[in-house]
């Protein structure tokens, strides 16, 4: 009768510890699902807020300089949140070929100290190169949200 005790508290015990280990798996990786849930939740609520326009007329001589070979565009913050003025920060596209964060500058225009809500920025880019000849467009990427300008060289 000592035997059958002995043997039923030997399973018992080991049950407990399996339930104990499996729970902590359970315990740790829902701990990882909910921080990849706030993580995406952050990086959508961001491109949410995030809005760009192109605002140069394409029509007119001043988005590209074939002297200098440059695309010149203005870029307005049309989002709700501030964004970083950084070169790093915008993506840019000239007829579909990628231009480094080397290759382009930008710069502030109006008078504040950041590309606030409203505020636009001067976005020139370096086309050598690329050879960009008769109908060409232009995209700039800022955080996930996508502008294009279509303009004549």
């Amino acid at each position: 009768m000592a035997s059958a005790s002995v043997s039923e508290l030997v399973i018992f015990i080991a049950a407990v510890s399996v339930a104990a280990s499996v729970s902590g798996v359970l315990v740790t990786t829902v701990g990882d699902v909910a921080d990849s849930v706030d993580e995406r939740g952050a990086a959508v609520s961001a491109t949410i807020e995030t809005d760009v326009e192109i605002i140069s007329d394409p029509g007119s001589d001043a988005v590209y300089d074939d002297g200098t070979e440059n695309v010149t565009l203005l870029v307005k913050n049309t989002g709700s949140r501030s964004l970083s003025a950084d070169a790093s920060a915008i993506e840019v596209l000239v007829d579909g070929q990628y231009r480094p964060a080397s290759a382009h500058t930008v710069t502030v225009v109006s008078d504040d100290d950041g590309w606030r809500p409203g505020a636009v920025v001067r976005v020139e880019v370096d086309v050598q190169p690329l050879t960009v000849t008769g109908d060409s467009r232009a995209t700039v990427v800022v955080t996930g949200n996508r502008e294009t300008v279509r303009f004549r060289a």
